[in-house]
């Protein structure tokens, strides 16, 4: 059998979202078929990491699967605006891995932390390369393909302008941060005060910032799209994925459609909701901006306040704090619906099955692309219908009228009307749910990475 070295943006047991999620079972899975496996990831902190100090780099394991994480401080090392996609330090601690674990094979389920330096190593080896993109990273530096303004975008398009209006302006530190480092590293400065320290030195930081900023960002697709052209195999999980990623010049030849699967193990013994005559709206995911739980929430305070529903939602609200008290605040506006409004906090991941037993319909009100979350295709298992925006890899699995409904993109007058429908007439989900077949394994998902491991 074959030594499988992984790769991972950030991984367990701080990080707990899809990605993560996937890359254990996939490295569950083929361990379990005999394959040797490391997994090399990175551990960014939450919060602020100018001042990140620690090891550059832990060895642990995770239910069973050897983990490789990169510090921080590793990752800041000589930080430069292009180490965000090309880290020769990086670079060269991950030859020392190769060295050391000897992989016949490396599957890239994400580059970003690691930067995609690591793949023109392990290529200069001649060690075969398979990436399994989880989201746009490779395209798009906030992942996201969404601009600030909240609309969708394709690309970074000719010269990179799109990313130069909309990623780089997030480079450049504010004045705050600047007058803060100055006082850090020169004290006597602080006798000026924060308002002269601004005055005069910001404006010329920023213009050398922005410089740098703006050539590393211009650079940045045609080193990533010369790299992942150089891989034996991409392989995508949705027909917009593909699309996407062939508009910005990555080869068709050598992109696969492999759906993601799940572990349904856990799942399928929860399919009967618990009995209640009260529609009950469930929300799981990561409370932030892109996950769209605001627009839920408004679409809920749309609804009568007399009608039976209420709203249970599940996320953390310490990860990013400032979104999860914008949500608590506007959960808070209405009084009449915010005693139907459940903020419940996180669960275990083998908990899900039981979670779902108690909601009758699942939003995933998301405002971007999302390639297939594996929340929607748990939700499915368990024969629980979705209300999801109707977008990118969301359309792909929740069918409008078929297995559950979809929702324009920011429309919370349109989620509303949905969620009406079902108040109405508790039929429309009996019909669902009778709709919903078995959904993809992990172990037929694994069935067709070996497939592609063998043709490489």
């Amino acid at each position: 059998m074959s030594r499988i070295l992984i790769t991972v943006h950030k991984f367990f047991p701080a990080n707990k979202a899809g990605t993560e999620v996937l890359t254990l079972k996939i490295a569950q899975e083929l361990q379990a078929r005999g394959h040797e496996i490391l997994i090399v990831s990175a551990d960014p902190p939450a919060t602020d990491a100018r001042h990140a100090t620690g090891p550059e780099w832990q060895d642990y394991e995770h239910e069973g699967v050897n983990v490789h994480a990169l510090g921080e401080s590793l990752r800041l090392k000589n930080y430069s605006y292009e180490h965000e996609f090309y880290h020769p330090e990086i670079a060269d601690h991950f030859e020392t891995v190769l060295d050391s674990f000897k992989p016949d094979l490396l599957h890239v389920m994400h580059a970003q932390n690691l930067s995609a330096a690591i793949i023109e190593r392990a290529r200069n080896r001649g060690l075969p390369v398979v990436f399994s993109p989880t989201d746009f990273w490779f395209i798009c530096p906030i992942v996201q393909l969404k601009r600030t303004d909240g609309t969708i975008c394709e690309g970074p398009g000719p010269n990179a302008e799109h990313c130069i209006s909309c990623y780089t302006p997030e480079l450049i530190p504010s004045e705050d941060q600047f007058v803060e480092a100055v006082h850090g590293r020169m004290p006597i400065t602080q006798m000026l005060g924060r308002r002269l320290t601004g005055a005069l030195g910001y404006e010329f930081y920023v213009g050398k910032k922005r410089v740098a900023a703006e050539a590393a960002t211009r650079k940045r697709p045609e080193v990533l799209r010369e790299i992942g052209n150089s891989v034996d195999a991409i392989m995508v999980p949705t027909e917009i994925m593909k699309n996407l990623f062939i508009k910005n010049g990555f080869r068709e030849e050598l992109i696969h459609k492999v759906p993601f699967g799940i572990d349904t193990s856990l799942l399928e013994e929860f399919q009967n909701k618990s009995a209640s005559t009260t529609l009950r709206i469930g929300f799981i995911g990561t409370i932030y901006e892109h996950k769209g739980l605001d627009i839920l929430i408004k679409a809920f305070q749309r609804l009568n306040p007399s009608c039976d529903a209420v709203l249970k939602i599940y996320g953390n609200t310490e990860q990013f704090p400032e979104y999860a008290a914008s949500v608590l605040a506007l959960a808070d506006k209405s009084q009449e619906h915010r005693e139907k409004i459940s903020f419940l906090g996180t669960f275990a991941n083998e908990k899900l099955g039981e979670v779902l037993t108690d909601i009758d319909v699942l939003v995933v009100p998301s405002r971007w692309y999302e390639n297939t979350p594996l929340v929607i295709q748990s939700a499915l298992s368990t024969r629980t219908p979705l209300i999801a925006t109707n977008l990118g890899g969301m359309s792909e699995l929740v069918k409008d009228g078929e297995n559950g409904m979809l929702f324009e993109l920011n429309d919370d007058l349109g989620l509303a009307e949905k969620l009406e429908a079902l108040v109405g007439d508790h039929s429309l989900l009996a019909r669902f749910r009778e709709n919903i077949g078995k959904q993809r394994t992990i172990t037929e998902m694994v069935d067709d990475l070996e497939s592609i491991y063998r043709q490489i």
